[in-house]
């Protein structure tokens, strides 16, 4: 019986540097340097737990935080229902606004931005877009039959993005 031969090999060497190409990979021979951390935020105990952990890479690092918010504008379509009243995506935009208003009196430092869409997709493309070299963000720990309907927003974030993603879960 003939069987494969097995051969070693050695993988190709990568290399990591401080300049980044278009993709947020690190290209060079200097080791990674992270200046910019993006923290998706939406306002929850696991969103602000993430805020802490990313304000202690920042300050370890040296690095400026971009605070995101994502408004689901699709997530609000799904679920809401016709009513009187004011349009509830202006409410969504009035709160967003006043939420990263008080974020920014904590962090003056900080850059906030506020998008509409969706946040799996956005993340992740305003981190390429805002050079970030990481990506912190909470995750609400959903199993089974609610994840599968909803997808998970940090699982997306994760195999998607070009840069490292940290995820912080309270219990």
């Amino acid at each position: 019986m003939n069987r494969p031969i097995a051969r070693e090999s050695t993988p190709p060497q990568r290399k990591t540097g401080a300049n980044m190409d278009t993709k947020n990979h690190f290209k060079g021979d200097e080791p990674p340097k992270i200046s910019r951390i993006l923290v998706a935020t939406d306002f929850s105990p696991q969103a602000s737990s993430a805020l802490e952990w990313a304000r202690s890479l920042a300050g370890a690092f040296g690095a400026e935080l971009v605070l995101l918010h994502v408004i689901n504008i699709f997530g609000l379509a799904e679920g809401s229902c016709v009513t009187g009243g004011p349009d509830p995506l202006l409410l969504f935009r009035e709160q967003a606004h006043k939420s990263m208003g008080e974020l920014k009196a904590l962090i003056p430092d900080a850059q906030t931005v506020v998008h509409e869409g969706s946040p799996s997709h956005l993340i992740v493309d305003t981190a390429l877009d805002l050079n970030c070299q990481m990506i912190v963000m909470g995750t609400h720990g959903r199993s089974g039959l609610v994840r599968l309907l909803l997808g998970s927003v940090a699982e997306y974030v994760v195999r998607s993005g070009n840069v490292p993603v940290l995820t912080v879960s309270v219990h």
